[in-house]
């Protein structure tokens, strides 16, 4: 039983997943946000931009940002997850 669940770069899941990545990032550049490469890594606006592309990310894939914080608060952050 294979319990890699690691993204390589020629599977078709890291293929999806640098899709995602790049379509986030184009529409937060089109619409004036700024993306993590954009500020100085670890920074403080570093982790605040991270958090609003990953509250993104989390929005594109059908989540609810606003929802985001509690599912990770009951250990549940996938989206679709019910209790």
């Amino acid at each position: 039983m294979n319990n890699d669940h690691r993204l390589f770069a020629d599977s078709p899941l890291y293929e999806e997943a640098r899709a995602l990545e790049l379509a986030v990032r184009t529409l937060r550049r089109a619409r004036g946000k700024q993306n993590p490469q954009d500020v100085p890594h670890g920074s403080p606006q570093w982790h605040l931009v991270c958090d609003a592309f990953a509250r993104d990310v989390y929005r594109a894939i059908g989540g609810d940002p606003d929802q985001l914080t509690a599912d990770i608060a009951a250990g549940k952050a996938s989206p679709g997850s019910s209790s």
